[in-house]
């Protein structure tokens, strides 16, 4: 993929955007192909970058007793990232790909150096970081004020392919269930 290829992209999701920060951006990504299975992010390290996914899917994951237990899952048209490799901290979570991907790669240090001098690129960061807030919210909500079938439901209402595409396995392990109990949730429906 080309420059004017992800600047088309970037523009598409990004459109407050002015084309002098957007050709900026450009400067500082790149993008990739990836197998599924890859890890983006790995729990423990430093990682400098944050993504948008152009096609493909993710997981996002802590290791629990050797067990995976996921926490999110991203899509096309979302940006992933961390929140403590954002602050340059060695990161609390894995990201993982469920699928054949083709993302954008932004390079986290030179974006946030963008922010001091570009009053539209800090506009955009903050957007972001309430979008974040607003989803960890929403997940504290569904994980303290609602059982599993609602968790589920809210989960196929965020993304209706998400049977088809994530694990079972893996969305047991969102929901807090086991694979058996969810199971059972999906046979009452």
């Amino acid at each position: 993929m080309n420059n004017s290829e992800r600047k088309k992209i970037i523009e598409s999701i990004f459109q407050n955007i002015d084309n002098e920060t957007i050709d900026i951006i450009i400067k500082y990504s790149s993008f990739l192909e990836l197998n599924k299975g890859s890890v983006l992010i790995s729990e423990g390290k430093r990682h400098h970058y944050f993504y948008l996914i152009v096609e493909g899917g993710v997981k996002s994951y802590y290791i629990k007793e050797f067990k995976e237990v996921c926490t999110w899952f991203a899509f096309e048209n979302e940006i992933i990232g961390t929140t403590s490799t954002l602050q340059g901290l060695p990161s609390n979570e894995s990201i993982q790909l469920l699928e054949d991907s083709r993302l954008i790669r932004f390079n986290t240090k030179k974006i946030n150096e963008l922010t001091l001098s570009n009053l539209k690129m800090c506009q955009l960061l903050n957007s972001l970081w309430a979008e974040h807030s607003l989803f960890l919210e929403e997940r504290l909500r569904l994980l303290q004020f609602t059982n599993s079938q609602e968790r589920l439901e809210a989960l196929i209402k965020y993304n209706s392919e998400i049977l088809q595409r994530v694990s079972l396995t893996d969305i047991a392990s969102f929901l807090g269930v086991s694979r058996e109990t969810l199971s059972r949730i999906r046979a009452k429906k």
